[in-house]
Protein backbone atom coordinates (compact mmCIF):
# COMPACT_ATOMS: atom_id res chain seq x y z
CA UNK A 1 0.00 0.00 0.00
CA UNK A 2 0.86 3.69 -0.65
CA UNK A 3 3.47 5.28 1.67
CA UNK A 4 0.90 8.31 2.62
CA UNK A 5 -1.33 6.09 3.58
CA UNK A 6 -1.66 6.55 7.53
CA UNK A 7 -1.76 10.36 6.73
CA UNK A 8 -4.92 9.33 3.99
CA UNK A 9 -6.61 7.75 6.65
CA UNK A 10 -6.64 10.71 8.94
CA UNK A 11 -7.86 12.91 6.57
CA UNK A 12 -10.13 10.44 5.23
CA UNK A 13 -12.63 10.82 7.55
CA UNK A 14 -12.53 13.95 8.62
CA UNK A 15 -13.09 15.48 4.98
CA UNK A 16 -14.99 12.47 3.04
CA UNK A 17 -18.27 12.54 5.13
CA UNK A 18 -18.82 15.83 6.88
CA UNK A 19 -21.74 16.36 8.91
CA UNK A 20 -23.68 19.17 7.39
CA UNK A 21 -27.60 20.66 7.27
CA UNK A 22 -29.05 17.19 5.85
CA UNK A 23 -28.41 15.71 9.23
CA UNK A 24 -30.03 18.52 10.91
CA UNK A 25 -32.80 18.38 8.87
CA UNK A 26 -33.47 14.75 9.04
CA UNK A 27 -34.28 14.96 12.86
CA UNK A 28 -36.26 18.72 12.11
CA UNK A 29 -38.67 17.70 9.85
CA UNK A 30 -41.44 15.80 10.70
CA UNK A 31 -44.05 14.81 8.03
CA UNK A 32 -47.17 13.94 10.20
CA UNK A 33 -48.08 12.50 13.63
CA UNK A 34 -50.00 9.65 14.98
CA UNK A 35 -53.56 8.51 15.13
CA UNK A 36 -55.71 7.15 12.26
CA UNK A 37 -58.47 9.53 13.83
CA UNK A 38 -56.83 12.55 13.01
CA UNK A 39 -54.74 11.86 10.47
CA UNK A 40 -58.12 10.47 8.77
CA UNK A 41 -58.64 14.31 9.14
CA UNK A 42 -55.99 15.59 7.87
CA UNK A 43 -54.06 16.07 10.58
CA UNK A 44 -56.08 18.82 11.53
CA UNK A 45 -56.23 17.99 15.76
CA UNK A 46 -55.00 21.21 17.48
CA UNK A 47 -58.47 21.94 17.90
CA UNK A 48 -60.15 18.57 18.54
CA UNK A 49 -57.57 16.66 20.59
CA UNK A 50 -60.17 14.36 22.55
CA UNK A 51 -57.75 11.06 22.99
CA UNK A 52 -54.41 10.24 24.16
CA UNK A 53 -53.26 11.34 20.81
CA UNK A 54 -53.46 14.69 22.30
CA UNK A 55 -50.06 14.19 23.96
CA UNK A 56 -48.83 14.72 20.11
CA UNK A 57 -51.29 17.25 18.78
CA UNK A 58 -52.29 19.45 21.61
CA UNK A 59 -52.02 17.91 25.44
CA UNK A 60 -54.35 20.95 26.19
CA UNK A 61 -57.33 18.93 25.04
CA UNK A 62 -57.21 15.65 27.60
CA UNK A 63 -58.91 18.34 29.51
CA UNK A 64 -62.20 16.71 27.62
CA UNK A 65 -61.35 13.05 29.02
CA UNK A 66 -63.29 12.04 31.27
CA UNK A 67 -63.05 8.09 31.29
CA UNK A 68 -59.59 6.12 31.10
CA UNK A 69 -58.31 5.44 28.25
CA UNK A 70 -56.38 3.02 26.94
CA UNK A 71 -54.65 3.31 23.46
CA UNK A 72 -52.45 1.56 20.55
CA UNK A 73 -51.95 1.90 16.89
CA UNK A 74 -49.85 0.63 14.57
CA UNK A 75 -48.64 2.03 10.54
CA UNK A 76 -47.67 0.18 7.30
CA UNK A 77 -46.15 2.67 5.30
CA UNK A 78 -45.30 2.09 1.67
CA UNK A 79 -42.52 4.53 -0.40
CA UNK A 80 -42.15 4.57 -3.94
CA UNK A 81 -39.22 6.61 -5.75
CA UNK A 82 -38.97 7.06 -9.36
CA UNK A 83 -35.80 8.61 -10.19
CA UNK A 84 -34.53 10.27 -13.52
CA UNK A 85 -30.99 9.91 -14.02
CA UNK A 86 -29.20 11.31 -17.45
CA UNK A 87 -32.52 10.93 -19.04
CA UNK A 88 -32.55 7.55 -17.78
CA UNK A 89 -35.82 6.09 -15.08
CA UNK A 90 -35.11 3.63 -12.12
CA UNK A 91 -38.36 2.82 -9.25
CA UNK A 92 -37.59 2.08 -5.96
CA UNK A 93 -40.07 0.70 -3.34
CA UNK A 94 -40.17 -0.01 0.10
CA UNK A 95 -42.37 -0.61 3.25
CA UNK A 96 -42.37 -0.66 6.64
CA UNK A 97 -44.85 -1.73 9.76
CA UNK A 98 -44.53 -0.30 13.00
CA UNK A 99 -45.62 0.59 16.23
CA UNK A 100 -47.17 4.12 16.09
CA UNK A 101 -48.29 4.79 19.73
CA UNK A 102 -49.34 2.96 22.68
CA UNK A 103 -50.73 4.91 25.88
CA UNK A 104 -52.70 5.42 28.27
CA UNK A 105 -55.47 8.16 30.03
CA UNK A 106 -56.03 8.54 33.57
CA UNK A 107 -58.69 11.40 34.43
CA UNK A 108 -58.67 12.47 38.29
CA UNK A 109 -61.56 12.93 40.20
CA UNK A 110 -61.47 16.34 40.93
CA UNK A 111 -64.48 18.87 42.84
CA UNK A 112 -64.24 21.52 40.26
CA UNK A 113 -63.03 21.26 36.28
CA UNK A 114 -60.75 18.13 35.01
CA UNK A 115 -57.03 17.25 35.59
CA UNK A 116 -55.81 14.76 33.76
CA UNK A 117 -52.55 12.65 33.27
CA UNK A 118 -51.82 10.48 30.29
CA UNK A 119 -48.00 8.40 29.53
CA UNK A 120 -47.10 6.48 26.64
CA UNK A 121 -45.15 6.00 23.49
CA UNK A 122 -45.43 8.03 19.90
CA UNK A 123 -43.39 7.35 17.56
CA UNK A 124 -42.00 11.01 15.58
CA UNK A 125 -40.49 9.98 12.37
CA UNK A 126 -39.34 6.88 9.97
CA UNK A 127 -36.60 7.32 7.87
CA UNK A 128 -37.16 4.94 5.02
CA UNK A 129 -37.03 6.88 2.17
CA UNK A 130 -34.52 5.33 -0.61
CA UNK A 131 -33.97 5.55 -3.97
CA UNK A 132 -32.02 3.74 -7.16
CA UNK A 133 -30.44 5.14 -10.17
CA UNK A 134 -28.03 4.34 -13.35
CA UNK A 135 -27.44 6.70 -15.79
CA UNK A 136 -24.07 7.73 -18.79
CA UNK A 137 -22.99 11.19 -17.46
CA UNK A 138 -21.45 12.41 -20.35
CA UNK A 139 -19.90 15.41 -19.48
CA UNK A 140 -16.23 16.01 -18.06
CA UNK A 141 -16.95 15.18 -14.43
CA UNK A 142 -16.89 12.31 -12.02
CA UNK A 143 -17.05 11.15 -8.37
CA UNK A 144 -13.08 10.37 -8.31
CA UNK A 145 -12.57 13.71 -9.38
CA UNK A 146 -14.65 15.26 -6.50
CA UNK A 147 -12.73 12.85 -3.54
CA UNK A 148 -9.42 14.84 -4.71
CA UNK A 149 -7.66 16.26 -1.32
CA UNK A 150 -10.83 15.03 0.52
CA UNK A 151 -8.53 12.11 1.94
CA UNK A 152 -8.75 10.54 0.22
CA UNK A 153 -10.26 6.98 -1.61
CA UNK A 154 -9.02 8.04 -5.48
CA UNK A 155 -5.48 8.04 -4.60
CA UNK A 156 -5.97 4.72 -1.73
CA UNK A 157 -7.63 3.00 -4.87
CA UNK A 158 -4.65 3.48 -7.08
CA UNK A 159 -7.01 6.35 -9.26
CA UNK A 160 -4.49 9.04 -9.15
CA UNK A 161 -0.83 9.91 -9.96
CA UNK A 162 1.87 9.60 -6.84
CA UNK A 163 0.67 13.17 -5.63
CA UNK A 164 -2.86 12.25 -5.01
CA UNK A 165 -3.90 15.45 -6.68
CA UNK A 166 -4.09 14.28 -10.31
CA UNK A 167 -6.60 12.08 -12.15
CA UNK A 168 -6.66 11.38 -15.76
CA UNK A 169 -10.39 10.26 -15.48
CA UNK A 170 -12.62 13.23 -16.29
CA UNK A 171 -15.96 12.10 -16.78
CA UNK A 172 -17.52 10.10 -19.57
CA UNK A 173 -18.55 7.11 -17.52
CA UNK A 174 -21.53 4.77 -16.54
CA UNK A 175 -23.02 6.25 -13.19
CA UNK A 176 -25.12 4.33 -11.01
CA UNK A 177 -25.78 3.63 -7.28
CA UNK A 178 -28.23 2.93 -4.55
CA UNK A 179 -29.21 4.83 -1.38
CA UNK A 180 -31.10 2.78 1.72
CA UNK A 181 -32.42 4.40 4.57
CA UNK A 182 -34.37 2.83 7.25
CA UNK A 183 -34.94 3.52 11.01
CA UNK A 184 -37.09 5.85 12.95
CA UNK A 185 -37.36 7.87 16.38
CA UNK A 186 -39.89 8.18 18.84
CA UNK A 187 -40.96 9.82 22.22
CA UNK A 188 -41.01 8.24 25.71
CA UNK A 189 -44.00 10.70 26.80
CA UNK A 190 -46.15 11.73 30.24
CA UNK A 191 -48.88 14.85 29.68
CA UNK A 192 -51.09 16.41 31.72
CA UNK A 193 -54.01 19.19 31.52
CA UNK A 194 -55.89 21.43 33.92
CA UNK A 195 -59.02 22.97 33.36
CA UNK A 196 -58.34 26.10 35.18
CA UNK A 197 -61.54 27.57 33.75
CA UNK A 198 -64.86 26.57 32.72
CA UNK A 199 -64.24 24.83 29.48
CA UNK A 200 -60.07 26.19 29.33
CA UNK A 201 -57.57 24.29 30.09
CA UNK A 202 -53.45 23.93 29.61
CA UNK A 203 -51.25 21.44 29.08
CA UNK A 204 -47.94 20.10 28.50
CA UNK A 205 -46.26 16.96 27.48
CA UNK A 206 -42.32 16.29 28.13
CA UNK A 207 -40.86 13.46 26.19
CA UNK A 208 -37.23 11.11 26.22
CA UNK A 209 -36.22 10.53 22.66
CA UNK A 210 -34.97 7.20 21.30
CA UNK A 211 -34.29 6.12 18.11
CA UNK A 212 -31.59 5.09 15.38
CA UNK A 213 -31.22 5.56 11.96
CA UNK A 214 -29.08 3.86 8.82
CA UNK A 215 -28.20 4.98 5.39
CA UNK A 216 -26.05 2.58 2.95
CA UNK A 217 -25.31 4.43 0.11
CA UNK A 218 -23.55 2.41 -2.96
CA UNK A 219 -22.12 4.53 -5.80
CA UNK A 220 -20.23 3.13 -8.37
CA UNK A 221 -18.36 4.48 -12.39
CA UNK A 222 -17.88 2.34 -15.16
CA UNK A 223 -15.74 3.04 -18.43
CA UNK A 224 -18.25 1.05 -20.82
CA UNK A 225 -17.28 2.83 -23.65
CA UNK A 226 -13.59 2.05 -23.15
CA UNK A 227 -13.07 5.86 -23.33
CA UNK A 228 -9.32 5.57 -20.75
CA UNK A 229 -8.11 2.63 -22.95
CA UNK A 230 -4.14 0.81 -22.25
CA UNK A 231 -2.75 4.09 -23.23
CA UNK A 232 -4.33 5.94 -20.46
CA UNK A 233 -2.97 5.20 -16.94
CA UNK A 234 -3.93 6.52 -13.58
CA UNK A 235 -0.41 6.54 -11.93
CA UNK A 236 1.85 7.34 -15.13
CA UNK A 237 4.73 5.77 -12.75
CA UNK A 238 2.39 2.00 -12.25
CA UNK A 239 1.78 0.48 -15.74
CA UNK A 240 -0.69 -1.68 -13.53
CA UNK A 241 -3.07 1.17 -13.58
CA UNK A 242 -3.70 1.30 -17.33
CA UNK A 243 -7.09 0.63 -18.99
CA UNK A 244 -9.33 1.69 -15.59
CA UNK A 245 -12.61 -0.41 -15.23
CA UNK A 246 -14.29 0.40 -12.77
CA UNK A 247 -14.75 1.97 -9.18
CA UNK A 248 -17.27 1.35 -6.36
CA UNK A 249 -17.55 3.80 -3.28
CA UNK A 250 -19.31 2.12 -0.31
CA UNK A 251 -20.66 4.33 2.87
CA UNK A 252 -22.46 3.09 5.72
CA UNK A 253 -23.64 6.08 8.30
CA UNK A 254 -25.51 4.49 11.28
CA UNK A 255 -27.15 6.59 14.36
CA UNK A 256 -27.92 5.98 17.69
CA UNK A 257 -30.06 8.84 18.93
CA UNK A 258 -31.40 10.20 22.51
CA UNK A 259 -32.78 13.06 23.89
CA UNK A 260 -35.71 15.23 25.13
CA UNK A 261 -38.54 17.03 23.64
CA UNK A 262 -41.24 19.21 25.11
CA UNK A 263 -44.52 20.54 24.40
CA UNK A 264 -47.40 23.04 26.20
CA UNK A 265 -50.45 23.70 24.90
CA UNK A 266 -54.30 25.87 25.59
CA UNK A 267 -57.82 24.61 24.55
CA UNK A 268 -61.31 26.69 24.92
CA UNK A 269 -63.94 25.31 24.17
CA UNK A 270 -67.41 27.78 23.43
CA UNK A 271 -70.91 26.88 23.53
CA UNK A 272 -70.06 23.09 23.53
CA UNK A 273 -69.64 22.93 19.63
CA UNK A 274 -66.88 25.10 18.94
CA UNK A 275 -62.88 24.88 20.15
CA UNK A 276 -60.01 26.81 19.65
CA UNK A 277 -56.56 25.19 20.13
CA UNK A 278 -53.12 26.60 20.13
CA UNK A 279 -49.58 25.06 20.98
CA UNK A 280 -45.76 25.90 21.35
CA UNK A 281 -43.20 22.92 20.59
CA UNK A 282 -39.62 23.75 22.42
CA UNK A 283 -36.71 22.97 20.58
CA UNK A 284 -35.77 19.03 20.63
CA UNK A 285 -32.28 18.31 21.93
CA UNK A 286 -30.95 15.29 20.54
CA UNK A 287 -27.59 13.68 21.33
CA UNK A 288 -26.38 11.74 17.85
CA UNK A 289 -23.42 8.87 18.33
CA UNK A 290 -22.44 8.20 15.01
CA UNK A 291 -20.65 5.35 13.19
CA UNK A 292 -19.15 6.02 10.06
CA UNK A 293 -17.34 3.90 7.23
CA UNK A 294 -16.21 3.62 3.71
CA UNK A 295 -15.21 1.05 1.66
CA UNK A 296 -13.96 1.06 -2.04
CA UNK A 297 -13.21 -1.05 -4.81
CA UNK A 298 -10.96 -0.30 -8.34
CA UNK A 299 -10.79 -2.47 -11.72
CA UNK A 300 -8.15 -1.88 -14.38
CA UNK A 301 -8.00 -4.00 -17.72
CA UNK A 302 -4.47 -5.29 -16.61
CA UNK A 303 -5.93 -7.65 -13.71
CA UNK A 304 -4.75 -5.14 -11.06
CA UNK A 305 -7.38 -4.14 -8.42
CA UNK A 306 -7.39 -2.50 -5.32
CA UNK A 307 -9.83 -2.19 -2.53
CA UNK A 308 -9.87 -0.85 1.03
CA UNK A 309 -9.89 -3.36 3.58
CA UNK A 310 -10.78 -3.07 6.21
CA UNK A 311 -13.21 -0.09 5.80
CA UNK A 312 -12.05 3.24 7.10
CA UNK A 313 -14.04 4.11 10.29
CA UNK A 314 -15.60 7.09 12.78
CA UNK A 315 -17.02 7.19 15.55
CA UNK A 316 -18.47 11.16 16.43
CA UNK A 317 -20.95 12.08 19.56
CA UNK A 318 -22.74 15.59 18.79
CA UNK A 319 -26.16 17.32 19.85
CA UNK A 320 -28.78 18.59 17.08
CA UNK A 321 -31.60 21.01 18.10
CA UNK A 322 -34.25 21.55 16.11
CA UNK A 323 -36.77 24.42 15.69
CA UNK A 324 -39.43 25.85 17.66
CA UNK A 325 -42.32 24.95 15.85
CA UNK A 326 -46.06 27.15 16.74
CA UNK A 327 -49.63 26.10 15.98
CA UNK A 328 -53.18 27.12 16.48
CA UNK A 329 -56.29 24.82 15.10
CA UNK A 330 -59.76 24.99 15.17
CA UNK A 331 -62.94 22.42 15.53
CA UNK A 332 -66.54 23.30 14.32
CA UNK A 333 -69.36 20.88 15.33
CA UNK A 334 -73.04 20.83 14.67
CA UNK A 335 -75.99 18.32 13.44
CA UNK A 336 -73.10 15.73 13.59
CA UNK A 337 -70.30 16.95 11.43
CA UNK A 338 -67.02 18.64 12.50
CA UNK A 339 -65.12 20.70 10.49
CA UNK A 340 -61.29 21.20 11.87
CA UNK A 341 -58.24 23.47 10.38
CA UNK A 342 -54.96 23.92 11.51
CA UNK A 343 -52.03 26.05 10.88
CA UNK A 344 -48.08 25.55 11.52
CA UNK A 345 -45.54 27.83 11.61
CA UNK A 346 -41.94 26.69 11.75
CA UNK A 347 -38.51 28.77 11.33
CA UNK A 348 -35.96 26.36 10.06
CA UNK A 349 -33.51 28.57 9.91
CA UNK A 350 -33.37 27.82 13.79
CA UNK A 351 -32.02 24.47 13.17
CA UNK A 352 -28.55 24.49 15.19
CA UNK A 353 -25.93 21.73 15.32
CA UNK A 354 -23.67 21.44 18.77
CA UNK A 355 -20.90 19.44 19.77
CA UNK A 356 -18.26 19.45 16.89
CA UNK A 357 -15.28 21.69 15.67
CA UNK A 358 -15.75 24.99 15.71
CA UNK A 359 -15.07 25.51 11.90
CA UNK A 360 -17.74 22.74 11.07
CA UNK A 361 -20.30 24.00 13.33
CA UNK A 362 -19.77 27.87 11.67
CA UNK A 363 -20.30 26.20 7.97
CA UNK A 364 -23.02 24.12 9.06
CA UNK A 365 -24.50 27.20 10.71
CA UNK A 366 -23.92 29.20 7.63
CA UNK A 367 -25.63 26.96 5.36
CA UNK A 368 -28.91 26.56 7.38
CA UNK A 369 -29.14 30.53 7.35
CA UNK A 370 -28.78 30.33 3.70
CA UNK A 371 -30.47 27.48 2.28
CA UNK A 372 -33.41 27.49 4.39
CA UNK A 373 -36.61 29.48 5.48
CA UNK A 374 -39.59 29.86 7.97
CA UNK A 375 -42.82 28.56 6.37
CA UNK A 376 -46.53 27.79 6.79
CA UNK A 377 -47.87 24.70 7.04
CA UNK A 378 -51.72 23.96 7.08
CA UNK A 379 -53.71 21.15 7.42
CA UNK A 380 -57.98 20.78 7.11
CA UNK A 381 -60.40 18.29 8.01
CA UNK A 382 -63.55 16.76 8.23
CA UNK A 383 -65.61 14.33 9.86
CA UNK A 384 -69.44 12.78 9.50
CA UNK A 385 -70.39 10.74 12.57
CA UNK A 386 -73.65 8.76 11.13
CA UNK A 387 -76.26 9.60 14.15
CA UNK A 388 -77.03 5.73 16.21
CA UNK A 389 -74.70 3.72 14.22
CA UNK A 390 -71.17 4.32 15.93
CA UNK A 391 -69.48 4.61 12.31
CA UNK A 392 -67.82 7.63 11.49
CA UNK A 393 -66.80 8.96 8.03
CA UNK A 394 -63.82 11.12 8.16
CA UNK A 395 -61.38 13.11 4.93
CA UNK A 396 -58.78 15.79 5.19
CA UNK A 397 -55.91 17.44 3.11
CA UNK A 398 -52.63 19.14 4.70
CA UNK A 399 -49.05 20.18 3.38
CA UNK A 400 -45.69 20.08 4.45
CA UNK A 401 -44.06 23.04 2.61
CA UNK A 402 -40.28 22.22 1.86
CA UNK A 403 -38.40 24.15 3.96
CA UNK A 404 -35.28 25.20 0.89
CA UNK A 405 -35.55 28.42 0.40
CA UNK A 406 -35.65 27.95 -3.55
CA UNK A 407 -37.50 24.96 -3.69
CA UNK A 408 -40.40 25.08 -6.11
CA UNK A 409 -44.04 24.33 -5.08
CA UNK A 410 -43.94 20.95 -6.25
CA UNK A 411 -41.10 19.94 -3.92
CA UNK A 412 -43.86 20.83 -1.01
CA UNK A 413 -45.34 17.44 0.34
CA UNK A 414 -49.55 17.07 0.17
CA UNK A 415 -51.01 14.70 1.46
CA UNK A 416 -54.85 13.92 1.08
CA UNK A 417 -56.42 11.49 3.41
CA UNK A 418 -59.50 9.19 4.17
CA UNK A 419 -60.64 7.44 7.07
CA UNK A 420 -63.72 5.72 8.95
CA UNK A 421 -64.08 4.98 12.74
CA UNK A 422 -66.56 2.53 15.02
CA UNK A 423 -67.71 3.35 18.48
CA UNK A 424 -69.61 0.85 20.57
CA UNK A 425 -71.86 2.01 23.37
CA UNK A 426 -69.06 0.52 25.80
CA UNK A 427 -66.31 2.89 24.64
CA UNK A 428 -64.39 0.55 22.10
CA UNK A 429 -63.47 2.21 19.31
CA UNK A 430 -61.49 1.07 15.98
CA UNK A 431 -60.25 3.81 13.54
CA UNK A 432 -58.45 3.29 9.86
CA UNK A 433 -57.28 6.14 8.15
CA UNK A 434 -55.24 6.22 4.30
CA UNK A 435 -52.41 9.02 3.87
CA UNK A 436 -51.58 9.47 0.46
CA UNK A 437 -48.20 11.61 -0.02
CA UNK A 438 -46.95 13.74 -3.30
CA UNK A 439 -44.11 15.42 -3.30
CA UNK A 440 -40.46 15.67 -5.45
CA UNK A 441 -36.75 16.12 -4.48
CA UNK A 442 -33.29 16.38 -5.93
CA UNK A 443 -29.95 14.34 -4.60
CA UNK A 444 -26.43 15.49 -6.00
CA UNK A 445 -23.72 12.83 -6.00
CA UNK A 446 -21.28 15.46 -6.16
CA UNK A 447 -20.88 19.01 -7.38
CA UNK A 448 -23.67 20.95 -7.55
CA UNK A 449 -25.67 19.24 -10.76
CA UNK A 450 -23.61 17.54 -11.93
CA UNK A 451 -24.55 14.32 -11.32
CA UNK A 452 -28.02 14.78 -10.07
CA UNK A 453 -31.07 12.51 -9.24
CA UNK A 454 -34.77 13.99 -9.70
CA UNK A 455 -36.95 12.11 -7.70
CA UNK A 456 -40.69 11.88 -8.09
CA UNK A 457 -41.62 10.05 -4.02
CA UNK A 458 -45.17 8.65 -3.46
CA UNK A 459 -46.24 7.35 0.08
CA UNK A 460 -49.00 5.43 0.96
CA UNK A 461 -49.83 5.00 5.16
CA UNK A 462 -52.29 2.78 6.33
CA UNK A 463 -52.63 3.29 9.57
CA UNK A 464 -54.71 1.30 12.16
CA UNK A 465 -56.32 2.67 16.29
CA UNK A 466 -57.82 1.06 18.27
CA UNK A 467 -58.77 2.44 22.20
CA UNK A 468 -61.08 1.01 25.11
CA UNK A 469 -62.49 3.84 27.98
CA UNK A 470 -63.81 2.14 30.99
Amino acid sequence: MKTKVLFIFLLFISNLFSQNFNDVLRLSFQPYKIGAKALGMGSAFIGISDDYTATSYNPAGLFQLRRMEFHGGLNYLSMNNKTTFFGNQSTFSNNTIKLSDLGFVFPFPVIRGSFVLAFGYNRNNIFNESYTFEGYNSGNTSMIQALLGKGDVSYLLYLTDASGNNTPIEGKLLQSGSVLSSGSDANWTFSGAIEVAKNLSFGATIGIISGDFERNRDYSEEDINNYYDASVKTDPDDPRTADFQFFKLQETLKWELTGFSAKAGMMYRMQDFMRFGATIKFPSIYTVKELYLVDGYSEFGTGFSADINPPLESKLEYEIWTPFEFGIGFSVSKFGLTISGDINLIDYTQMEMKGLSASKISRVSRDIKQLFRSVMDYALGAEYNILQTGVRLRAGYFTKVSPFKDDPKDFNRKYLTFGFGYITPEGFSLDFAVVRGTWKNIGDNYGNGDSRTYQSLKSTDFVFTTSFRF
